[in-house]
């Protein structure tokens, strides 16, 4: 078998990504977990209200998402290109959320088979394990933490499966991406801080 030789902007560019993953260089803003956590939570609480009957709305608030996963990946590929290096840690969490992603869309077509809340309890599975490797992988204890508080909720919710689910997807949602969002863009504007203050 013929070994690829790698051209020397690919030498230099596996160097870099070796050099800052052994710094545990990390550069993420938060944007993305605020812009599913909020949109998630929004969401959920309009279905919530929909389901109460307090509202109605001509369409599954759920929908909504489909526009707002198409700005988030906007967003996702400006902050890729501010990033000094894609670190390997930061392509195995990557891999874990499209997976993540791709197995809610599969869980959203039981939708179609008039399965509505049972539909909740998987995302919440999923959720939590997409969490928990997240946690392990970053080597991040809150996320850790948040991961198995959300596969009790999910365990919690096949008792429920009814509108109150809604309240518990809204809950994880603030959880798993809005809290870790926020701590995010606390420790982003740091970096930048630190970033500024040594070009100075």
């Amino acid at each position: 078998m013929q070994q690829q030789k790698l051209t020397e902007q690919e030498s230099l560019k596996l160097i870099s990504k070796m050099i800052y993953e052994a710094k545990g260089y990390y550069y993420e803003n938060g944007m993305s977990a605020l812009i599913y956590g909020f949109s998630i939570l929004i969401c959920s609480l309009l279905s919530f209200l929909v389901a109460q009957k307090y509202i109605w709305l001509p369409l599954n608030p759920f929908y909504i998402l489909v526009p707002i996963f198409f700005v988030q990946a906007w967003i996702q590929r400006r902050q890729e290109k501010q990033k000094k290096a894609k670190t390997f840690t930061d392509e195995t969490i990557d891999y874990v959320w499209i997976g993540f992603f791709l197995s809610c869309i599969a869980a959203l077509s039981a939708l179609f088979a008039g399965v509505d809340y049972l539909v909740i309890s998987f995302i919440l599975i999923l959720l939590g394990f997409a969490t928990l490797l997240t946690g392990l992988i970053a080597k991040f204890p809150y996320h850790i933490v948040s991961a198995i508080v959300c596969l009790l909720m999910a365990a919690g919710s096949f008792f429920l499966q009814n509108q109150n689910s809604y309240l518990v997807l809204a809950t994880a949602a603030g959880m798993i991406w809005i809290i870790p969002g926020f701590m995010l863009r606390s420790k982003f504007k740091k970096i930048l801080k630190t970033e500024k203050n040594i070009e100075y």
